[in-house]
């Protein structure tokens, strides 16, 4: 038994001890010496989802009117009570953020008159003739200017009875305010109250002139051109079209 174990161990340290073509270093192990043991890579954490952008009050608007427009609907389809009360206690909190909105809106104005519209702009019956008074001021104005300035060509067709008519309303027109209009006519017929109409000599072709009827304003010193109206229109509607043009369609203040 002894000789067995003998036999065993000394081949053990005879390796040990004999250390052919080179040294190979054997780790020392022991309590002082120790092997950690290997760590596991973590497990990866689940990201998490972004955030979701804040609601804002014009989707939140659509969520209530949705809401409250549910429960109206449910209330007509099955009009219980207690529908309705659910439906009514909606509506009626949004009734009363809008007559909130409207009190603060009526206190913003005094605050800022600056932002009150009916400065410039007054609403009420009595103030109408007195702002149709100072328009019809401007528009007169407007078409002296294009009387000292342009020349107006009126193209229109003898056949139709639309452009006829508007020869009427251009006539009245000129008539009323001193213009002088050129009246032509593009198929060769002219309109009985349009006793001085010439023949298109080739004019809308050079202009470029598609449409009909049309009033063009015609620059005699630059012989620049431009429209003034197609179609039908009032003497109102080119009084104010005057306007537009020599503003280069400026708004109102």
């Amino acid at each position: 038994m002894g000789l067995a174990l003998l036999l065993a161990v000394s081949p053990l340290h005879a390796a040990e001890e004999t250390k052919p073509n080179g040294y190979h270093y054997n780790p020392a192990v022991g309590w002082y010496w120790y092997n950690e043991p290997v760590k596991k890579d973590e497990e990866e954490q689940p990201v998490p989802l972004p955030a979701a952008p804040p609601e804002t009050p014009t989707q939140k608007m659509k969520r209530l009117q949705a809401f409250r427009d549910n429960l109206m609907n449910e209330a007509i389809l099955h009009p219980s009570t207690e529908n309705i009360r659910r439906y009514k206690i909606v509506q009626d909190w949004m009734v009363n953020q809008a007559s909130m909105f409207a009190s603060r809106w009526e206190k913003v104005l005094l605050d800022y008159p600056e932002l009150d519209y009916s400065l410039k702009h007054p609403f009420y019956n009595g103030t109408a003739n007195i702002q149709y008074t100072g328009q019809r001021q401007k528009q007169q104005a407007a078409i002296r200017y294009v009387n000292q300035r342009y020349g107006i060509f009126f193209f229109y067709r003898g056949n139709e009875p639309l452009d006829n008519r508007l020869g009427g309303v251009v006539k009245e027109f000129s008539e009323q305010y001193g213009l002088t209009v050129i009246p032509v006519t593009v198929d060769g017929r002219a309109s009985p109250d349009l006793p001085d109409t010439r023949q298109n000599g080739g004019q809308a072709e050079k202009m470029k002139i598609e449409h009909f009827p049309a009033i063009y304003l015609v620059e005699p010193r630059t012989k620049k051109y431009q429209p003034l109206a197609y179609g039908f229109i009032t003497q109102d509607d080119l009084a104010r079209r005057m306007l537009n043009i020599v503003t280069d369609f400026k708004p109102e203040d």
